[in-house]
């Protein structure tokens, strides 16, 4: 009898242990890069948020959401349409709370950007810099949520010489709001992925410049409708279907179950 007890509290605490892992295995990692970060007065650039490192499960993720906060000292008002989704993520944004959902009809596995921003500096803000962040970052695998680190930019307005703004290089100009920004002085333009690009002629060292002109999968209105097949977000957090509530509840019935298996023993015991 003594075995079988001990043999039940083994397998019992073997099955918490596997849930546990279970629950905290889940993450990934979203970086933001900019076009530009030392930008004229009244000018447009671009920021780009990306994914990687999913681990999220045999399917991966395919809805990311968050909070886009900017300086609005430093650069105008977005709207619906500076928002672009890439490699097929759809957005939805609500600019009552800030707020950006994006959804994507299959699943991302690997390392690629969500979504891209046109933001533009205001007249008169020269010598001033603002900052540009995405903030409480929840993905989703469609059975639990997954948070990753607030990220943020860095952007500096003057009176910039024609073919000399400083443009960021790969994940190097993505921070976690705890560390400072770091600014590539390199002025070979970045050709943002996945979309589609005029280009403009400089005169004074004739190199081409991306501009944004993006080309979006969706376009989403003022109320947070999304125009795709899709249907809208509310302004609410991602659907969730409480997964990591029933894994609570139980290891919560595991370890009654192996309370009661105890204390019989104890009685048993004694008898």
């Amino acid at each position: 009898m003594k075995r079988k007890v001990l043999l039940i509290v083994l397998v019992i605490t073997l099955i918490v242990v596997m849930l546990v892992n279970t629950v905290s295995a889940s993450s990934f990692v979203a970086t933001m890069t900019a076009s530009k970060t030392a930008v004229a007065e009244s000018t447009e650039f671009t920021v780009t948020v990306k994914v990687s490192n999913i681990d999220a499960g045999a399917n991966g993720i395919n809805s990311v959401s968050g909070v886009f906060d900017y300086d609005t000292k430093v650069f105008e008002t977005i709207t619906t349409s500076s928002i672009s989704g890439l490699n097929g993520w759809q957005p939805s944004y609500y600019p009552e709370t800030k707020k950006i959902v994006l959804f994507k009809p299959t699943y991302a596995k690997n390392d690629e950007d969500v979504l891209q921003v046109t933001l533009k500096t205001k007249a008169s803000t020269a010598g001033k810099s603002g900052a540009v962040s995405f903030k409480s970052i929840v993905a989703s695998n469609s059975e639990s949520e997954i948070s990753a680190s607030d990220i943020s930019t860095t952007i500096t307005v003057g009176n910039v010489p024609s073919g000399s703004e400083s443009s960021s290089s790969g994940s190097g100009s993505s921070t976690n709001t705890s560390n400072p920004q770091t600014i590539n002085t390199s002025t070979q333009p970045i050709r943002p992925s996945n979309t589609a690009q005029n280009t403009t002629v400089n005169t004074n060292n004739n190199s081409t410049v991306p501009t944004s002109n993006i080309v979006t999968p969706s376009v989403v209105n003022q109320s947070g409708n999304s125009t795709s097949s899709v249907q809208s977000e509310t302004d609410s957090d991602i659907p969730y279907t409480g997964a990591s509530d029933n894994i609570m509840r139980a290891i919560f019935v595991v370890l009654v179950i192996a309370g009661i298996s105890y204390f019989k023993y104890e009685s048993i015991k004694d008898n």
